[in-house]
């Protein structure tokens, strides 16, 4: 087969990671992209691929086999069904919708139209991610009976001003823009999530929208995990700081996962194991051993986007679809519900 044809919608801060990302791939074509700003228009021309400010009119001139959507959230339902009805391939930007009624809408449109529907919870892709995943499913510290989840990285004040006032109404807190890759990296390693409960505050910002969160969450095998998340902190505890996966965060080398089992433990990103290597010398008393896990890295943005076109060639099948980030979208919005009606959720 030919090389996969992709344009792109959308060219706002991850949009033009996913433009930089596909320009750089000698395996796909990176054929335009589009926004409705046209100061896009030179990133488009530095990345050599042409520029549309009208999607329908990219999609209606260029052949394409799919499209990376990188928009608000309320617009993912209406461009991606009508980029469904041109029989183009999707990768859609997480979260899947801006709410569950449009997620199954989108889901509804991809499969009446035969086209693949990928989403980008990008964090799957990455190999770290992937261990974590065989170690916790494989048994390799025993059954799992707990998880931590640490986020706390200060967002400054421009984060919320100007284009971006709407981070501080409801819709655009941390709960929907980060907590939603926190939940999806549990259900990926873990399975299903079968309880939760929330507190959520606003007390250090005032705004309409929340800043600090704290969840306690019941997993399918048994399990219970707890998220603590706050942008308003000066931390240097969260995924992006921590992995280095992204280089707009300043890096900072600590854990911000911690996996317990019956027979060792597991950190991450750091990949440490810790156990007792004699059974008959197991206990609070006796030291622990430290076993460090080597990893080859990969940028997950690059092997995200490869999936996408096994995908469309019919080699692979999609790390993430339309049904699987549905029900990551809807345990993230039962925390908001949660938080605000003071009652778990039960799923």
């Amino acid at each position: 087969m030919g090389r996969v044809r992709l344009g792109l919608i959308g060219m706002g801060m991850i949009g033009k990671l996913h433009a930089e990302t596909m320009s750089r791939m000698k395996d796909l074509e990176f054929v335009a992209a589009s926004d409705v700003d046209a100061k896009h228009q030179k990133t488009a021309e530095e990345l050599g691929t042409k520029f549309y400010q009208s999607y329908e009119e990219m999609i209606s001139k260029e052949k394409l086999d799919g499209v990376v959507v990188a928009v608000p959230n309320e617009l993912h339902l209406p461009i991606g069904s009508t980029c469904a009805k041109k029989g183009l391939h999707l990768l859609m930007e997480k979260p899947i919708a801006a709410d569950l009624e449009s997620a199954d809408r989108l889901i509804q449109a991809a499969k009446e139209n035969k086209v693949h529907l990928m989403v980008g919870h990008h964090r799957r892709h990455n190999p770290l991610i992937e261990e974590l995943r065989n170690i916790v499913r494989g048994g390799k510290i025993g059954k799992l009976v707990g998880v931590t989840v640490l986020w706390s990285l200060y967002k400054p004040k421009d984060y919320f001003r100007g284009p971006f006032a709407w981070r501080a109404q409801p819709g655009g807190g941390p709960i929907r823009i980060n907590l939603i890759h926190e939940i999806d990296n549990i259900r990926y390693i873990c399975g299903d999530i079968t309880r939760l409960y929330a507190e959520v505050s606003n007390e250090a910002r005032k705004f309409a929208v929340e800043d600090t969160v704290s969840i306690n969450l019941r997993l399918a095998g048994g399990a219970v995990a707890n998220i603590f998340l706050t942008d308003t902190a000066p931390g240097n505890i969260g995924y992006e700081a921590n992995t280095g996966e992204n280089l707009f965060f300043y890096h900072s080398p600590e854990n911000c996962y911690i996996y317990y089992g019956t027979e060792g433990v597991i950190t991450f990103p750091k990949m440490k194991k810790f156990f007792y290597r004699d059974a008959a010398k197991a206990g609070w008393q006796f030291p622990l051993c430290e076993e460090g896990i080597k990893i080859d890295r990969e940028d997950p943005y690059t092997r995200q986007i490869r999936n996408f076109c096994g995908v469309i060639q019919g080699s692979e099948t999609p790390k993430i679809d339309g049904v699987d980030a549905r029900k990551t979208l809807e345990v993230t919005l039962a925390i908001q519900k949660s938080g605000e009606t003071g009652q778990p959720v039960v799923f």
